[in-house]
């Protein structure tokens, strides 16, 4: 590849949504390093997400303001070798821009993690499901590569472009084990005596921790142990005794580090199919066992038995969370191999060089095919 080609990255949040963390920002130091010029435009600001979390929402003026802004990007892409679009482009509204993209003449990468066709084809809404069903269709049938981030969205994105390609969520375990590393001193990692059980996610996710309340509070009447809530204040406070701790990127990975056992409960349904196993890849990289429901990527990410559990029932929940409360050595063993684990298939290191080289072969008009992972 000749020259410095611009890469126009046209996601939904900044850095404080955490879908375009993973799946660009994260590359962008990396494609920098490999000779890409890369401009990374957020269709919302981190205060559209902070009052959301509020529960205050944003204005129509706002939103209007955010969708001509988005139309001037895609109005600039023919200035790019290659544009990115994380999700969609402009949520609720008919794949207008989409078509305007693909007209450009510009190759597209479209990136999908989450299960975003549902919210048309099964809103409440019956405008929506009658007008917009087809949108994610459409956007995905335009791009010139899709990128999935699980079996099942790659299953769904293949029906509607054969130029689709399995691109999973990824962490950087250089960060977690530096904060492990610093974490060592203190007894179980948490540095107390009753072991942590924490969770992390945003306020809108934290809903899922309903999942298992009654298991979390049966284990902790067979188990002491503590509840480490991480970025969902409100549902750490209905859990008496909880710990509730502030989420930043910047300590999250101490947060984890100082914690003993992950979990992620999941209700089973199309929606947390299409989850990608995030918070359990942050999990297994900090060194913790993990705990999870198998969906939202758990059942393809953790090794039953070997690096956590997972669990579907209640009475599972109860008794495999209290089977690492009671054995801290099972606890480690399972979080090295976690972390391993990770290190070996789910590492920044090992996926940096792939998004580089679909974005090459975008460049060049080439295909994906050969391109397996």
């Amino acid at each position: 590849m000749t020259g410095d080609p611009a890469i126009l990255f046209l996601t939904k949040y900044g850095r404080r949504g955490p879908s375009s963390r993973y799946r660009v920002l994260q590359y962008v130091p990396s494609l920098e390093a490999r000779g890409f010029r890369c401009d990374v435009r957020s269709l919302h600001d981190d205060a559209y997400l902070e009052a959301l979390f509020a529960g205050t929402g944003r204005s129509i003026l706002y939103h209007a303001y955010r969708f001509r802004e988005r139309a001037r990007a895609v109005a600039a892409a023919r200035g790019y070798a290659a544009v990115f679009v994380q999700k969609e482009l402009a949520p609720g509204a008919p794949p207008v821009l989409e078509r305007r993209l693909a007209a450009s003449g510009v190759p597209v990468v479209h990136d999908i993690d989450d299960a975003i066709h549902l919210r048309y084809e099964e809103s409440r809404n019956p405008l929506a499901r009658r007008f917009l069903a087809g949108k994610i269709p459409e956007a995905l049938s335009l791009a010139s590569v899709v990128l999935a981030g699980n079996e099942y969205l790659a299953s769904y994105a293949s029906r509607w472009n054969p130029r689709t390609l399995l691109f999973p969520t990824v962490v950087d375990p250089a960060k977690y084990e530096a904060a492990r590393r610093a974490a060592r001193g203190t007894a179980d990692g948490s540095g107390g005596a009753a072991p942590v059980v924490v969770w992390i996610g945003t306020p809108d996710a934290a809903r899922f921790i309903d999942e298992c309340r009654d298991a979390l509070r049966e284990a902790s009447a067979r188990r002491p142990f503590i509840l480490r809530v991480v970025g969902a204040p409100a549902v750490a406070a209905s859990f008496p005794g909880a710990e509730s701790v502030p989420w930043s990127e910047e300590t999250e990975a101490e947060t984890l580090a100082r914690s003993d056992i992950g979990i992620m409960p999941l209700p089973m349904n199309e929606w947390t199919k299409g989850k990608c196993g995030l918070k359990v890849l942050q999990y297994m990289a900090s060194g913790l066992p993990v705990v999870a429901s198998p969906t939202g990527g758990a059942d393809r990410i953790v090794a039953h038995g070997e690096t956590g559990f997972l669990a579907r029932t209640r009475v599972e929940w109860v008794e495999r969370l209290v089977a690492l409360l009671e054995r801290p050595e099972l606890r480690r063993t399972m979080g090295e191999r976690g972390a391993a684990r990770v290190r070996e298939a789910w590492s920044l290191d090992l996926w940096a060089p792939r998004m580089a080289e679909v974005l090459s072969r975008c460049v060049r008009g080439e295909g994906i095919e050969g391109l397996e992972w």
